[in-house]
């Protein structure tokens, strides 16, 4: 390889799992109402979802545990390779456990612990660095904010593995503030802005969102309250790659159906995409890509 050129394929694993790594380790903060974004999120709809036209609930997180399974596939396409376009896939399964804890009028404390992580690749996509089982996060949930607790004796390759920021990413799903009272059509805006890594370049990025309630629906014979979520996506980060500079321009949109069980104060089931335009200079020299990926979290026994 000419040394000064950075083979992109090599580090192309990374940018696959940029969709749900995107707001991975390090801080994030919350705002509500978030500043001016543009465009604002269009909300999706809700298939096989009646929409209520009377009615008031309220959500609340309870303690306990929760187990879930992330199923996730994720699609990129070169637009900048002069042979033609070039596909590639990837899908990841993960297994996490989310215990929760009532800290009174204070919030939520809550750990969140990963033990499987199952990623399969086709085509040029090179191997996820392996991480050692199980990786778990702390941290407290308020009315104001998702915290995440540092731990200075987590190592920085760990903090900016595919692992430990999918967990993260996770959490930030898992745990959204809903207002106190959910009325049929109630909306409501909120944002994420995050530090952290993406292939072990250090990133920062913006999601603003959007919810409305869509009504109550029945999930697996129980029912659910149906909240949908549009986003706005924006990421940049700069490093290094093999001694030469890399830098990550990201931005695009998403969207989420959240199914909540009132009644045991607990999400059930989230679905969401995300359509990505990403863009990377290395070496002077610029790469496109288009990414789609959907995921699907469910909880299980």
């Amino acid at each position: 390889m000419d040394s000064g050129h950075v083979d992109i394929r090599r580090g192309r694993a990374g940018w696959l799992l940029l969709t749900y790594l995107l707001f991975g380790c390090s801080t994030a903060t919350r705002t509500s109402p978030p500043p001016p974004a543009s465009p604002v999120p269009t909300i999706p709809s809700a298939p096989g979802v009646t929409p209520s036209v009377v009615g008031a609930w309220s959500f609340s997180y309870s303690p306990g545990a929760s187990r879930y399974q992330m199923s996730r596939s994720s699609t990129i396409e070169s637009q900048s390779d002069s042979a033609g376009n070039k596909r590639e896939t990837s899908t990841n399964v993960t297994n996490e456990l989310l215990s929760l804890v009532s800290a009174g009028d204070s919030g939520i404390s809550f750990s969140a612990v990963v033990d499987t992580f199952s990623t399969t690749s086709q085509d040029l996509i090179g191997p996820v660095p392996v991480v050692q089982l199980p990786v778990q996060i702390t941290g407290f949930l308020t009315s104001q904010a998702l915290t995440i607790s540092s731990d200075t004796s987590t190592s920085l390759s760990i903090k900016c593995s595919p692992v430990f920021s999918t967990l993260v990413s996770d959490l930030r799903n898992l745990l959204p503030r809903f207002p106190a009272e959910l009325s049929p059509g109630k909306a409501w805006r909120d944002s994420v802005d995050s530090s952290g890594c993406q292939a072990g370049i250090p990133t920062t990025s913006r999601m603003t969102s959007a919810y409305v309630v869509a009504g109550e629906a029945s999930y697996e014979g129980r029912p659910v309250l149906v909240v949908q979520r549009s986003d706005i996506i924006q990421a940049h980060g700069e490093g290094a790659q093999q001694q030469h500079s890399v830098k990550l321009d990201a931005s695009g949109t998403g969207n989420a159906l959240y199914y909540l069980d009132r009644k045991a104060g607990r999400i059930d089931r989230i679905t969401a995409g995300q359509e990505l335009n990403l863009t990377i200079t290395t070496s002077a020299k610029l790469h496109q890509f288009k990414q789609s990926s959907k995921q699907d979290f469910r909880l299980v026994p």
